[in-house]
Formats: C-alpha cells, structure tokens, sequence
C-alpha cells in the first residue's frame, strides 16, 4: 500500500484574491442597432448595457446613432468600436467606417446641477473611449442648469480618444458675461475627494464657455493631447480653452487650443469678452502648463491668485488685445521657456509677459522667453526676476521691469 503525504500551505488571502479575480475576469458586453454590421451584439441601446453590466465590465458600442442620455454610477470601459462592411467597391483602401454618435435630447435628471450627455457620479475607475459626444440637442436656456456634453461629478475616471462637441445654448447672452454655459467637458466636487480625472486626445469643439473646466479642491486632473477650438468672443461672453479654479490643480501639457480674433468689436468690448486659452484662478499649488500651442486668443495664459506654478515651453502666438502670458496675484512660479509672436505691438500695447503690480504677486522667475513681434518683451515686473530672456521686434525689452524706465507707448 502506497502512503500518500499531503503538505498543507497556507495561502495568503491577497493572493487568493488575487488568483479568484482572474477566475472571475471582466464580461465584455456588446451594443448595436439591428440590420447593422455588429457581429454578437447583446444590446440595442447602451442604457440597458449599462444597467446590466458589473462593475469593472467593458462595454463595446458598435458604430450607430445613439439618442441616450446616460448616468454612469459604477466603474465601467465605455468603448466605441469600428466593424467592418463590404464597401470595397466604392473605397478599396478603407474597410473601416463610421462612428459612435450619442446625440439625446437633454434634459433634467435627478435633480442634478448640469445637463450632460454623459454624467460620471460617484464612482471611480470609469473610461471614455472612441465616442462622439454631441451636447447640442438642448433646450438650456440660463445659467439654471448648466450644459456640458462631459460632467465628472465626485467621481474619477478617463476620456479619451472621444470627439465632444454642440455645448452651445440658443440665446448665449442669457447668462451673464463672465460665469457663461456650454461647457465641452466638466470635473468638479461637492465632496470633499480625492477625485482624479484624465482628459487625453480628445477633439473639442463648438461650445459656448469653456472646452474643459475643472474646480473645486480635492480635484486633480490631467489634460493632455486634446484639440480644443472655441469660438472667440464673437459670441458676446468670455470663453476659455482650458479653466482651473478654485482650487483644483493638476497638469496642462501638449494641448492646441485656438479660439478668435476680436474682429470687428472695438479693443474694449473685445477685452471684457476676450477669450482665454488657459486660465488659472485660485487653484491649488504646483500647477503645471507645459508644452502647449495657443493660438488666436486675446490672452494666451491667464493667472490670477497663483501659488507655485510652472508654466514652461508653450508656443502663444496671434494674441489679439491682451498679452501672451498675463500674471495677476501670481507668487513663487516659474514661467521660463515660453515662446510668443504676434502680440498686436502697437495697437493695444500688448506684452509677451505681463505681471500686475497691485495684487500681492512677486519672487516669479521669468526666464529664457522668446517674444518677437510686441509691444514689449516683459512688462510691469516688480518683486519678481527676469533673466535670459530673447527679445525680436519689439519697442521695448523690458518696461518698468527690474527698475527700468518708462517711455512714451511710441515708435522710437
């Protein structure tokens, strides 16, 4: 008789979930319409995909006009997917088609602050991929409610690779000229977080106020890669590329964000509906805006109330009214690197880098700037340090800046 030893193991219980969770792997759930190239779809519409699915599922949308607003409350892959159809005859070279389109007539859900084509609440982990997001089926008609096609309410998550675009409201100048609405995409928090949200590659479009506004401490967000163009201050109220505020902080990087020239407004009303590219307003310490191309603004970067910032190497140039790079309250950051060209030399006295003198502001570093084509390299400087700096076309290098003088506003 053979005797058999068994050797007891004890397993940790990390592991042990471990080896449960790939037992217990995500489902993968698929969406599309009927008639519709969709092979093994489960679903017709992506509300009972998402009803149905577990937290942690993928959820795969086949291409299709989707009229759904949804409400995202528990970590899921929203993805949008290319199927293949028989066209060769007509485009021998390109087999895949279409697009994911939600395009639903908004309205009110839940009591909650914005209208959104997609609301992400009180959840984590939730992504956003390869979807057209069309806000402009609304009936908003004040600042009530807000409008966004993207609302990230107390919640964490991605979007990515998604076109987002139509915030826009029938009557813009319904709401006052500074607060606005339409807004592309939108991260805030009446919770205390952390939440934090990633906003990559995405094309961002046709909105009113801002393409992407994150606020509220706790909220930490980065925003990279994304296309964003606005409409400029044709619309009759302020519009930003990107806005931080209140507290929020996170990373600004390798974004082009185009808005509008001023056109036919007078230098006045354009600057009170002057359209902003970035914009930070009271936000926490050590935001970062890095390696951006900003284009047809009135002003490029726009800082007020900002502690500890650094704003290197973006690319700001057509600034029509203002300035490339406007400090307001700003203290202890760095703005080196930066390129900026066409800054209106004459016309309104616009500076590549312009630091106000009354609001508490100073030890800035303002370095290796290249300003071509302005009324000044560096303005108003103070308390702060500028060096290095490479100054092409302009009346004045440096003006009222590490105790320079002030000369007449004239061609020399």
């Amino acid at each position: 008789m053979k005797i058999r030893h068994y050797l007891s193991v004890t397993i940790p219980i990390s592991l042990a979930l471990l080896f449960l969770g790939t037992l217990c792997s995500a489902a993968t759930l698929r969406v599309g319409h009927p008639n519709t190239s969709c092979p093994n779809a489960q679903y017709t519409t992506i509300t009972a995909a998402v009803n149905a699915a577990a937290p942690g599922d993928v959820i795969e949308i086949c291409p299709a006009l989707y009229p759904e607003q949804l409400i995202i409350t528990k970590p899921l892959i929203l993805r949008g997917v290319l199927t293949k159809v028989n066209i060769e005859i007509y485009l021998p070279c390109c087999n895949e088609v279409k697009r994911v389109l939600l395009q639903p007539s908004l309205q009110d859900l839940q009591g909650l602050p914005f209208e959104a084509v997609i609301t992400v609440m009180d959840t984590e982990d939730v992504t956003i991929d390869n979807l057209a997001i069309d806000a402009s089926q609304n009936t908003v008609a004040g600042c009530d409610i807000g409008l966004s096609a993207v609302h990230f309410y107390n919640a964490s998550g991605r979007l990515k690779n998604s076109a987002v675009f139509g915030a826009q409201l029938p009557n813009p100048q319904s709401c006052s000229t500074f607060f606005g609405n339409g807004f592309g995409v939108v991260v805030d928090s009446s919770a205390a977080g952390p939440f934090d949200v990633e906003i990559e590659h995405n094309s961002i479009h046709d909105f009113q106020r801002d393409g992407i506004e994150v606020s509220n401490a706790g909220v930490n967000v980065e925003i990279e890669g994304n296309n964003i163009s606005g409409l400029g201050p044709s619309t009759g109220i302020n519009q930003f590329g990107i806005f931080l505020l209140n507290g929020a902080v996170g990373q600004v990087k390798d974004n082009v964000i185009t808005e509008g020239a001023c056109g036919t407004l007078s230098p006045t009303d354009c600057v009170n509906l002057r359209s902003e590219g970035v914009v930070l307003r009271s936000v926490g310490d050590g935001v970062v805006v890095d390696h951006n191309v900003i284009n047809h603004v009135q002003s490029g970067i726009f800082l007020n109330t900002v502690n500890h910032a650094r704003i290197t190497n973006n690319l700001i140039g057509n600034i029509d009214s203002l300035d490339g790079i406007d400090m307001y309250s700003t203290s202890d950051s760095l703005v080196d690197g930066n390129t900026i060209f066409n800054a209106t030399p004459l016309e309104n006295l616009s500076e590549g880098v312009f630091e106000n003198t009354g609001g508490g502001e100073g030890n800035n570093e303002i370095s290796n700037n290249t300003v071509n084509d302005a009324y000044c390299g560096v303005a108003f400087v103070a308390t702060s340090h500028v060096k290095h700096g490479s100054y092409f076309n302009v009346l004045y290098p440096e003006l009222l800046s590490n105790g320079q003088p002030g000369p007449p506003p004239i061609e020399p």
